[in-house]
């Protein structure tokens, strides 16, 4: 026997050999087993997890943020070649004929004057304000202009007025002398007080007026038919002007009593305002009572009118814009129940509608532009048909309303199915 060789032969049928093969074949199994079991219990925790993960909260978001009232817009009756606009405060404009186009002013400007004049000089209502001596340059102003054929009111030297009757003259029968006396008394002299005008005008961003003195004499004094209905609420927001540009008549030292060149106010809801005319055109800047669909008032402003007379053409054009303007408005319905203003979005589901709780209706006229506005509280996870969800502020103009927005359908949590298989 060799040294080293086995006593026993191996055989090729050895039961050693049968026992390493199949011990091996053991291993993998159970290896592939453990495998397999840990990757089921990843899936099912993983699984759990997924399911288990914070879920978005529902999302709402407007559908509707703007539109414009339906049908055709009013129609009223404009002079040719003029410029004009008529509004409705607080609600919009009416309509409009070249509302952006420069024309000369002429007295119309005298509305600017005297808002410089109460912002600088405030006047608390029943007050005078202080005296204003005229001096001899007053005077000779006076005649100046008087041999000019201007519209004029006569003054004596020594004699006192007021501020109170500085503006009645002013504005009620359109004093050109007074408009200069104006100016020197409150920045002493004419062009340092039309540096207060253009400035005053600047200040209510209004680019299309530019002025060259306090009468509104200078052609070259122009502004547009917009320009001066922004103007025009600035004096009737000013308790002393809207006062006196609404008297038919006033009665003033030395003269007695004059009559207001508006012969409009007080006949049929004229408020006045101011007029003028220059370079052939009659200008009439004009508030009036509105009617029972629209309380507000009628604001209008009539430039360049071409008329034989032209003054007495636009005083004429006046009213009847103001009788076209009230027929125009009524309450309409601008927001309804089944209108849809928003959805709510919930992950793996469809859009939720939302609703206004109720209907909507306004002082409206078709053209004009409804604004919508949403606003939304906390939403919860699910809610059922009906839930509050938030309100809708509908607005034109300066009018304005707010509802309540509900759900149309049930708002619920997204389903298993998107749970376990989001990313």
């Amino acid at each position: 026997m060799r040294r080293n060789e086995p006593w026993l032969p191996i055989s090729s049928k050895s039961s050693y050999s049968r026992g390493s093969h199949f011990g091996s074949s053991g291993l993998s199994i159970a290896l592939a087993l453990k495998v397999i079991l840990v990757i089921v219990v990843l899936a099912i925790v993983g699984s759990i997890v997924q399911f288990l993960r914070p879920v978005p909260p529902p999302e709402a978001r407007a559908t509707l943020t703007g539109s414009y009232v339906p049908g055709a817009k009013p129609s009223l009756p404009w002079p040719p070649n003029a410029g004009g606009e008529v509004v409705i405060q607080n609600v919009g404009t009416v309509g409009s004929l070249n509302a952006d186009k420069e024309f000369p002013l002429g007295s119309v400007a005298k509305m600017i004057t005297a808002l410089v004049v109460i912002k600088d000089h405030p006047l608390a209502l029943g007050a005078t304000g202080p005296t204003i001596p005229v001096s001899q340059s007053d005077v000779a102003l006076y005649q100046t202009m008087q041999s000019q054929q201007d519209s004029v009111i006569p003054v004596t030297l020594g004699e006192a007025l007021n501020e109170y009757e500085l503006l009645e003259a002013l504005l009620v029968p359109s004093a050109n002398n007074f408009a200069d006396m104006a100016a020197n008394w409150d920045a002493g002299s004419n062009s340092a007080f039309l540096a207060k005008m253009n400035a005053y005008v600047k200040s209510l961003g209004l680019h299309r007026t530019v002025l060259q003195g306090p009468s509104g004499l200078n052609p070259h004094t122009v502004g547009s038919a917009h320009d001066q209905i922004v103007i025009a609420q600035e004096v009737l927001k000013n308790p002393i002007l809207s006062q006196i540009v609404a008297q038919p008549q006033v009665t003033l030292p030395n003269v007695g009593v004059v009559y207001n060149i508006d012969y409009n106010v007080g006949h049929n809801g004229f408020l006045g305002i101011a007029t003028g005319t220059m370079g052939g055109g009659g200008n009439f800047v004009f508030a009036a009572t509105g009617t029972s669909n629209s309380k507000d008032a009628i604001l209008g402003a009539i430039l360049g009118d071409p008329g034989v007379q032209p003054l007495i053409s636009a005083l004429n054009e006046g009213t009847a814009l103001v009788n076209g303007a009230r027929r125009v408005p009524n309450e309409i319905e601008v927001l309804n129940t089944s209108q849809t203003v928003a959805q709510i979005s919930v992950p793996g589901m469809n859009p939720v509608p939302v609703r206004p709780a109720k209907s909507v209706l306004l002082v409206a006229w078709p053209g004009l532009k409804v604004n919508y506005h949403a606003a939304f509280s906390k939403l919860k996870s699910s809610m059922p048909a009906g839930s509050k969800v938030g309100t809708v502020t509908v607005s034109i103009g300066n009018q304005s309303q707010t509802v309540p927005l509900v759900t149309e359908k049930p708002v619920g949590t997204p389903s298993i199915k998107w749970r376990l298989t989001r990313l």
